[in-house]
């Protein structure tokens, strides 16, 4: 017992002690314990409330906790947000402020000079740049930093050298600044330490021996340098210093050189590969061949093919995980490349990115033994034969990707036991055949499924619950019809679905807009729904609703409010235009053409902010809504084969970005304003068939972008507009790229045009834009003057049509260097001289008319023109002066034609002018003939003279005899 109470006493004494012997919050300066025996060090708190002012906006709340005092506030700054202390001295080690949401606006506050022994700052996904945009240079002197992210924040300008005082720096990371540049590296091989360097989108276009600089930072584990305008990576390094490097990333680079120069091969250390886009081309050195400890491999290339690699050789690379080589390949089949890959066993490989290469092939039946696969992606190949069996052994397959291949045969029902299958795209193959509930028998979670143009036929039951819920489905041109899918019902969290060209023949069912209401993409176009569209679509939540090319009927119910694009065309729908259309404010694109729209345009449209609106093809009348002009952002309009009239809107003027204006055949009238020529992005201009009049505004030249116009069929007079060379568009040294295509161009109706004499369909007005079709139509108008020299330097025209004016004078001399023009129609006009004999060097022209003119002279020779010729042997009707092959008139050995025959034009079919000379000459021959006998012979003239008297006194007599013999009676 005495020793139990001596212990217990022992005890208690070092327990007071210890106790006495605590520092106590007054005599610790102001300092607040942690319950870690922390203290937050007042100024450095001071120092991050500073920093805290410098920060305009927290919409994340990040710093919400740094507050002194007040409320709920933690005064211990070492609690705060994002901050971490040192346990021992309290000292602020740590500031973790990445934004993972809405990002802190403001700037870098120099008050974080006072944190001394700061050791992480990570501001990363910010937008503190400041006002002045620079990466602040006092973070040089934080001398105890060993990681510093900056990543993703804007700043601008060059990269501060002073970074390079960071002696114990481990870790920079300064990504994503696509802004920020340095002509000088030299200052990172003061960060001896590093093994952490992402400069990644940084500009070093102008960095001399960057590669030396790299190699002199020994410690490197990780060196992103991807997408920093870099010119090449050849340069010789006689020691190579980086032995511990595992990762780099120089993708997205400009190289331009073969890949076999390259510095880094000989690093064997390296486990993460990233080439990708960097215009490298040619055999891969054999060193390649060393580099066994590679996990990811990345080859990919852009769509140069002159700037690819030819072939690779991975059977030994057993640590393979990730191999990308998209868009790779110049040469080589898809047999060779998979005889290539890792046959190491167990087979480490779990994603294959081999799409875009074009390679011709077949799948191999051992595909199935390469069971770590989780990606397998061919899209875009030469496949061809059948879809492998085995292809249902890769278990852990989640990724399936053989699109736009010729793939044929049917759809082995193993893909039905994948049971990880999250995405499946068969698209834009041959395949056939019957998919059944079998080939979704295991996919429990399949979320994606693209079967695209193929020939197959889906025949799920009506009553067929599936067992994923999928997201997107994609059945354009498989057989669904022709009753309208009732298993779609059972996808309730289904957001895209494309069941166009389907032939399905039915109404919509009564479940369509629940069952369906939280699409947004639906695509239900050419097929042959018929009745009207439900009354209720206003509760869905579609954002894009494509039925073109049906047979609905009935009037456009109230839109679903949140809807952007709307493409109802190529229907039967009837009635006005709802006066409540307005109610849909985020539609974008509405495209109508083709209905039986009747009534005025409402005014309610103007509450909308269309980039698109195409309403063509339709029974509208009345003026357009002058409102539209609150649109500044439209794009693409169409009213085209109404009924409507007025002026040439005004409004258009506000159309800063317009491309593509058609006002054809409707009864719009006035002259064309002066101001179209201020309309820069307008790339189609349609006016035909109106009652326009006045001249074409000469300042319409000043649109570089214009490829396409049509003022055909108006009462336009004046001259054609000189300085047609303005027109850069029309030019092969045109403004590539510099013109604006839009967003919205797939959307649109087709555009058809007078082309080798007849009306031809280009197809949609996208492909007008990516094919380059170039035209000018001003036929059927009144225009006279000459055709202005410069003309010829249009040489990227494809059509030009100036018929039927009075257009006059010579035809340019070298208008065979337009070589571009497959048709060209000069026809019934007043144009004289000869044909030039540059002619001859149209080769592509295929549809030329030049009849009814005044042309005179030796046609010219030529075997196009003999072609043309045999097509349409009118085509130099009505040209009097006109001589030689093919014509059955020859010319004179002294002279042409119209020297033998005289100058004249003849009016179509008949030669009037002809008729009328010969009679006037054979009238004034007889005249003379007749004078000169008279002259010359002497019985005759007295006779001549005598005739008159005595026809009068013959005819007296008659006269005087019969009325003498009626009296008597």
């Amino acid at each position: 017992m005495f020793m139990l109470l001596s212990v217990l006493c022992c005890f208690l004494f070092l327990a007071t002690h210890a106790h006495d012997q605590k520092p106590r919050p007054a005599a610790n300066n102001g300092r607040s314990t942690t319950a870690t025996g922390a203290s937050c060090i007042p100024h450095e708190r001071d120092a991050l409330l500073a920093f805290k002012h410098g920060v305009t906006s927290d919409p994340a709340g990040l710093l919400s906790s740094w507050r002194r005092d007040g409320g709920h506030a933690e005064p211990d700054c070492c609690r705060w947000r994002g901050v971490r202390c040192s346990n021992r001295t309290g000292h602020v080690r740590k500031l973790r402020l990445r934004s993972t949401g809405a990002a802190m606006a403001g700037e870098i506050s120099p008050s974080l000079l006072a944190l001394k022994h700061l050791q992480h700052l990570d501001l990363s996904n910010n937008e503190l740049e400041g006002s002045t945009g620079r990466l602040p240079e006092f973070l040089g002197s934080l001398k105890s930093l060993r990681y510093l992210n900056l990543s993703s924040i804007s700043f601008r300008g060059v990269v501060p050298p002073q970074l390079g005082n960071l002696s114990k720096l481990m870790y920079l990371d300064l990504s994503a600044a696509s802004n920020m540049k340095s002509s000088d590296l030299s200052w990172l091989t003061r960060l001896p330490s590093t093994q952490y360097l992402n400069l990644n989108g940084v500009k070093l276009s102008t960095a001399v021996g960057w590669s030396h600089v790299i190699n002199m930072i020994p410690s490197l584990r990780v060196l992103g340098l991807s997408g920093c305008s870099l010119a090449s990576a050849n340069q010789p390094l006689p020691h190579l210093n980086l032995t511990k490097l595992e990762e780099l990333d120089a993708s997205s680079n400009s190289f331009n050189h073969s890949v076999a120069t390259s510095w880094f091969w000989n690093i064997t250390s390296l486990k993460y590969l990233y080439l990708g886009y960097t215009s490298m081309y040619g055999q891969l050195p054999d060193a390649l061949g060393d580099m066994t400890s590679l996990q990811v491999l990345d080859l990919s290339y852009d769509d140069d093919k002159n700037m690819r690699i030819m072939n690779i050789d991975l059977t030994n690379f057993c640590n393979l995980e990730v191999l990308m080589l998209e868009s790779a390949f110049s040469q080589g089949n898809l047999t060779e490349l998979f005889r290539n890959l890792p046959r190491c066993s167990p087979n480490k490989l779990q994603e294959m990115h081999l799409g875009n290469n074009q390679l011709p092939g077949t799948l191999p039946r051992w595909i199935g033994q390469l069971t770590s696969l989780i990606v397998l992606d061919l899209t875009g190949n030469n496949i061809t034969g059948p879809i492998p069996t085995n292809v249902g052994r890769l278990t852990g397959l989640q990724t399936l990707h053989l699109s736009e291949n010729h793939l044929s045969g049917n759809v082995p029902h193993e893909i039905g036991m994948l049971s990880n299958l999250t995405s499946l795209d068969l698209g834009y193959n041959e395949l056939d055949g019957v998919i059944t509930e079998k080939h979704f028998a295991s996919t429990r979670i399949l979320q994606y499924i693209d079967l695209s143009y193929n020939a197959l036929k889906i025949e799920l039951s009506s009553d067929w619950q599936p067992p994923s819920l999928l997201n997107t489905a994609r059945f354009a041109a498989c057989q669904m019809g022709p009753l309208f899918p009732r298993w779609l019902q059972w996808h309730a969290g289904i957001t895209s679905l494309d069941i166009s060209s389907a032939s399905i023949a039915d109404r919509l069912p009564q479940w369509f807009v629940n069952a369906l209401s939280n699409v947004k993409l639906l695509n239900i176009s050419n097929n042959q729904l018929t009745g009207g569209l439900p009354t209720n679509m206003g509760s869905m939540s579609l954002l894009e609703l494509y039925l073109s090319s049906n047979q609905l009927t009935g009037q456009i119910p109230m839109l679903p409010p949140n809807i952007s694009i709307l493409d109802l065309s190529v229907n039967s729908l009837s009635g006005p235009l709802p006066s409540d259309i307005g109610y849909a404010q985020q539609l974008e694109s509405l495209s109508l053409f083709s209905n039986q729209i009747t009534s005025h345009i409402p005014e309610s449209i103007c509450n909308m902010w269309l980039a698109v609106l195409d309403l063509s093809n339709n029974f509208l009348e009345g003026e357009v809504p002058s409102c539209l002009g609150i649109m500044e952002d439209m794009e693409f309009m169409s009213f085209s084969n109404n009924s409507l009239s007025g002026e040439f809107p005004s409004f258009v003027q506000n159309f800063t970005t317009v491309l593509f204006l058609d006002l054809s055949r409707n009864k719009f009238s006035g002259s064309l304003p002066m101001w179209i020529g201020e309309l820069p992005s307008l790339r189609v201009l349609r006016l035909s068939h109106n009652n326009f009049s006045g001249k074409i505004p000469v300042n319409i030249t000043n649109l570089a972008c214009l490829q396409y116009v049509d003022l055909s069929s108006n009462g336009i007079s004046g001259s054609l507009p000189s300085n047609l060379s303005n027109l850069k568009a029309m030019r092969k040294a045109n403004l590539k790229g510099e013109c604006y295509t839009g967003d919205y161009a797939y959307n649109l109706n087709s555009l058809s045009t007078v082309l080798r004499g007849q009306e031809l369909n280009y197809g949609s007005i996208f492909r007008v834009f990516y094919t380059n079709m170039m035209s000018i139509d001003v036929s059927t108008n009144k225009l006279t003057g000459n055709i202005p020299e410069d003309v010829i330097a249009l040489d990227a025209l494809v059509s030009l049509n100036l018929s039927w004016n009075n257009i006059s004078g010579l035809l340019p001399n070298k208008i065979g260097e337009m070589q571009s023009l497959e048709s060209l129609d000069l026809s019934r006009n007043d144009i004289s001289g000869e044909i030039p004999a540059t002619m001859s060097n149209m080769t592509f022209l295929s549809y030329m008319d030049f009849s009814y003119n005044n042309f005179t002279g030796k046609i010219p020779s030529g075997a196009q023109l003999d072609t043309l010729y045999a097509a349409n042997p009118s085509m130099y009707n009505g040209n009097i002066g006109l001589c030689g092959h093919p014509l059955p008139n020859n010319c004179s050995s002294k002279g042409d034609a119209s020297k033998q025959r005289g100058p004249g034009r003849a009016e179509e079919g008949l030669g009037i002018e002809s008729i009328y000379l010969g009679l006037g000459c054979g009238f004034v021959v007889a005249t003379w003939m007749a004078f000169g006998v008279l002259l010359f012979k002497r019985s005759w003239r007295i006779a001549c003279f005598q005739l008159p008297d005595k026809l009068y006194d013959k005819v007296y007599v008659l006269v005087a005899t019969w009325a003498r013999r009626t009296q008597i009676d």
